[in-house]
């Protein structure tokens, strides 16, 4: 069995102020590399750092961030990308999605020469659109959520394990289904999430032990056997063991915040934390092979069954709306929705359309700026506790600059007329669907998921209901074959209608 290590990087946390960025980079993010490196090559390992955490290490501690690039050289770390000032991607666009996500690439270009291939999706939240966003970034592999899969596509999974209240912002108490840990969608990677980007699912089963283990909540024993039981009978798989913050190794992290509103023990150094990792990292070597998350995608077989989680889900069994629904969060969304009209209505189609190639660095400026806004850390922790004012000012700040570049656009562009909208235009084919649902061959059932599956059946009985005589047959086969793919994934208690 391989295992891999997922150590997630952010500077942007909560109530992490800048008098201890310093201090979180030594103490946690240092002893990860130098921890690894001290046990050998074969004790691989995923970093994963938001553009801004890099900019920050790049900042405050150059040496650390060299140790960090020749781990990576030397093919021991894989680095693993994240957005740049870690938003939940499913409360914002695409389009800011991609732009996050690129402003981090810049950073990685800039600091270790590279651009990468594997992305972190915050609190894994979900909407059909975001990895795409992910895609059109430059990633190729994406850290997913076993739970959210397993609840959108196992109704007796479901029926145990789905969280009907939305304002949970943590379902860690509900009852856990009776899974067998040879389930192989733990195991394996899922290929084709949209064409081109291949995935992973890390679950609550494995890696919540993680900070337990580091907190000294759960013993060496009890945290290798839990890793033991959740590999399976099957060594021909991967398990992800670990996929949570980098900072518990090393400090206190936000634990004592989030548990016992202890707001002075924040990011607290941890002086047993090498210690334990060794320990932890010759123990899972013990057990089988560390290796990186590209090399699972890459090489173990993908499941065949395509992948699919319903619109704003997120990991811990929640929602991207608790993300979305804290004080904080319905303060500032709303602030940033209305720059970001201000900028689509007035500038874009000048900025990013007819005078492309004039306003680049101002395109990019309001994009890092607005994107920035959209932090999750200036919106978190949800009532009865309280987001930093640190935290929250980061936001405002970020916000004010992007109410400036605003300013500066309208200055530069007051001469510039705006490009005449085009008319809309019926489309030419009566039967065309005009909503474009899948980047995939819509031929190939088996890859369209359920919400693909789903926009397929429409778009093939809207072709019907408009087809000429002589295509009526072709039009008819196609969605009598859509309802033959649900009879093939199991759904079978329906009665085709008459054609």
């Amino acid at each position: 069995m391989k295992y891999v290590a997922i150590y997630h990087a952010n500077l942007n946390y909560a109530f992490l102020e800048p008098h201890k960025y310093e201090q979180v980079i030594r103490a946690s993010y240092e002893t990860i590399i130098d921890g690894h490196a001290k046990v050998g090559n074969n004790a691989k390992y995923v970093f994963e750092a938001s553009g801004f955490t890099i900019d920050l290490m790049a900042e405050k501690c150059p040496d650390v961030l060299a140790k960090l690039r020749k781990a990576i050289e030397a093919g021991q770390c894989e680095f693993m990308g994240a957005p740049y000032a870690h938003p939940v991607m499913a409360n914002i666009p695409e389009e800011d999605g991609y732009w996050s996500c690129e402003f981090s690439q810049r950073a990685y270009e800039k600091h270790l020469g590279m651009r990468a291939e594997s992305f972190w999706n915050p609190e894994c939240t979900w909407m059909q659109y975001v990895p795409r966003a992910f895609r059109k970034a430059g990633a190729k592999y994406l850290t997913l959520d076993f739970e959210s899969y397993m609840t959108c596509n196992d109704k007796d999974y479901a029926w145990v394990e789905k969280n009907r209240a939305t304002d949970i912002y943590w379902g860690g108490h509900m009852p856990w289904f009776d899974l067998d840990p040879d389930c192989k969608f733990l195991h394996r990677p899922f290929q084709n999430i949209v064409p081109g980007l291949k995935g992973f699912c890390r679950s609550d089963r494995l890696v919540g032990k993680y900070v337990g283990y580091f907190m000294g909540k759960v013993s060496l024993e009890d945290y290798l056997a839990n890793v033991k039981k959740w590999s399976g009978t099957k060594e021909d798989g991967a398990t992800i063991v670990i996929a949570d913050d980098a900072e518990y190794c090393g400090t206190t992290g936000y634990f004592y915040v989030k548990y016992y509103r202890d707001y002075s023990r924040s990011f607290e150094v941890k002086p047993d934390a090498a210690e334990k990792l060794d320990a932890m990292v010759r123990g899972l070597l013990d057990l089988g092979e560390m290796a990186t998350f590209k090399e699972c995608c890459e090489t173990i077989p993908a499941v065949d069954e395509p992948f699919f989680v319903e619109d704003r889900y997120a990991w811990h069994r929640t929602y991207s709306d608790c993300w979305g629904g804290t004080p904080e969060a319905k303060h500032f969304d709303p602030i940033v929705a209305e720059l970001r009209g201000e900028y689509k209505t007035k500038y874009q189609s000048i900025t990013e359309g007819s005078h492309k190639e004039q306003f680049t660095e101002l395109t990019s400026k309001f994009w890092f700026h607005c994107t920035n806004s959209a932090n999750s850390d200036g919106r978190w922790p949800p009532p009865p506790a309280e987001p930093c004012e640190f935290n929250r000012q980061w936001v405002r700040n970020e916000i004010a600059a992007t109410r400036a570049v605003l300013a500066e656009l309208a200055e530069a562009t007051k001469e510039i007329p705006l490009p005449e909208t085009k008319a809309f235009e019926e489309p030419e084919d009566e039967g065309a669907y005009g909503l474009h649902f899948t980047d995939k061959n819509t031929g190939d059932l088996p890859s369209l998921n359920y919400y693909e599956l789903q926009h397929a059946l429409y778009a093939a009985w809207r072709a019907f209901d408009h087809a000429s005589q002589e295509k009526k047959a072709a039009a008819k086969e196609r969605v009598l074959a859509i309802y033959g793919e649900y009879r093939n994934r199991g759904i079978t208690q329906f009665k085709t209608p008459e054609i």
